[in-house]
């Protein structure tokens, strides 16, 4: 079930999954709440009417047996659900005059109110976020209260959770890193590789994997080992990324800076959006500010922004990997047993039992144009994007596209100007599958300064 053990309140609403390996037998599925039957079928919605305790259980049955799986709901009055305001991190860093976005990771009320606090100084009533921006060089402390009225008759008493933030501020370019006659064009060190489940993560064969990549750090072993011999690697499904650095910093020059290799050809692209970042605060690792770089898709509707998809462990193997979205979307990554052997297209090294992937989703272009299932199409976009046969930006010689550090956004989508990026960021910027072909996902296969580049 796509779902754990949970306390919820009244009016919540939640689709549920069920997933079974699959087989070419007739299957029953049957969903029960404190043992009466609701469902039948794959899914089922779930709706919070009444406070109390709710024992689901989903039932799939065949000639070949019978399997279950079962979570329990705790449904409270709005009031008794615990009061959160969290933060992942509380310790900042920017660059004089660029804006800040601090946000909550969870916020459980509506109704609260914040206050925030600058140096001492009285902001006044905000929400539960905050931009910060300053022109003064050194730390900044900030400081949140956030107050709940609990509903009482009889001396209501406000709930008080107080966030106190660290914010210190640099001068443009004080840990710029410039070329040297050792300087290499290309990529030198992976940082990060998370993708989403796919079809080709823990896939023993084309893949490339080996089984025992069961920790973030062999996963960034392999695919370091994958790029330098200029092999792809996948991102998998929506949001899946890859995080890179170089050995110097890359200058904007207002033109092509950068070039991410893909493997897209005509009728097959897969598109990544590209995230920049410079080490604002000198400490050589990529945990500061990430820009997008805007493409030819940045400014339509269709286009969401923080567009968030939490995957699910399957419970056996063989399984689709189930997902939902913040949309109230849900799906599954199929398994295609036709092609591939592991045992799941979760990644081995993820040890929690569901991760959510947050990104920009591009609307999913793809669509069958055999008509009867056999033959997928996977149109380009304009401009802007990894993986992707564009008109413009993509060179057929060695299947990169090439980016602009000058179409850097903030989070706010407002051009943000970055006299020079030290890592960069590929990201999945689909949610679909085509039939037999799977899900789209992103294939990425080296990265380099067009500056170095063409100089060699």
């Amino acid at each position: 079930i796509n779902m754990a053990d949970a306390t919820v309140a009244v009016g919540y609403r939640k689709m549920l999954m069920a997933t079974y390996r699959h087989t070419t037998l007739d299957t029953k599925v049957v969903w029960s709440v404190n043992g009466n039957i609701v469902a039948e079928d794959l899914g089922y919605e779930f709706e919070a009417t009444e406070c109390g305790d709710y024992h689901i259980t989903v039932t799939a049955s065949n000639e070949d047996g019978t399997a279950s799986a079962s979570i329990t709901i705790k449904v409270v009055n709005a009031d008794e659900m615990p009061f959160i305001y969290t933060f992942d991190k509380f310790t900042y860093h920017t660059v004089a005059g660029r804006k800040l976005h601090i946000k909550p990771s969870v916020v459980s009320h509506d109704d609260i109110s914040y206050v925030w606090e600058v140096d001492g100084s009285y902001i006044g009533a905000c929400g539960a976020d905050y931009t910060f921006q300053s022109d003064v060089v050194g730390e900044h402390t900030l400081r949140v209260t956030a107050s709940k009225i609990v509903n009482s008759d009889i001396n209501p008493t406000p709930d008080v959770i107080v966030h106190e933030f660290s914010v210190m501020v640099y001068e443009e370019g004080a840990f710029y890193r410039p070329q040297s006659g050792a300087s290499k064009a290309d990529w030198n060190k992976v940082y990060e590789y998370t993708p989403a489940p796919g079809q080709f993560i823990n896939e023993l064969k084309t893949g490339g994997f080996d089984g025992s990549h069961t920790t973030a750090q062999a996963a960034i072993t392999y695919a370091e080992g994958r790029l330098k011999d200029s092999n792809w690697i996948s991102l998998g499904g929506f949001g899946g990324y890859v995080i890179v650095g170089f050995d110097h910093s890359i200058d904007n020059t207002g033109d092509y800076d950068f070039g991410v290799i893909g493997n897209a050809f005509d009728g097959s692209s897969e598109p990544g959006v590209v995230w920049v970042m410079q080490d604002e605060n000198g400490n050589g690792l990529p945990d500061d500010t990430w820009y997008e770089l805007a493409g030819s898709e940045s400014d339509k509707s269709e286009t969401i922004r923080n567009y968030a998809v939490t995957y699910y462990r399957p419970s056996g193997a063989g399984m689709p990997v189930q997902w939902t979205d913040n949309m109230g979307n849900s799906g599954e990554i199929d398994y295609l047993s036709q092609f591939h052997t592991q045992d799941y297209y979760y990644p081995l090294w993820i040890e929690k039992d569901s991760y959510t992937l947050v990104g920009t989703r591009l609307e999913a272009r793809n669509y069958d144009k055999s008509g009867n299932g056999s033959y997928w199409v996977q149109p380009h976009y304009d401009w802007g994007y990894a993986d992707n046969f564009s008109p413009s930006d993509f060179k057929s010689s060695d299947k990169a596209n090439l980016f602009k550090i000058s179409n850097a956004v903030d989070f706010e989508g407002q051009k943000v100007n970055l006299t020079h990026i030290d890592f960069v960021k590929v990201q999945c910027a689909v949610n679909a599958k085509s039939g037999w072909l799977g899900e789209l996902s992103t294939e990425v296969c080296g990265f380099y300064d067009c500056s170095l580049k063409n100089n060699k």
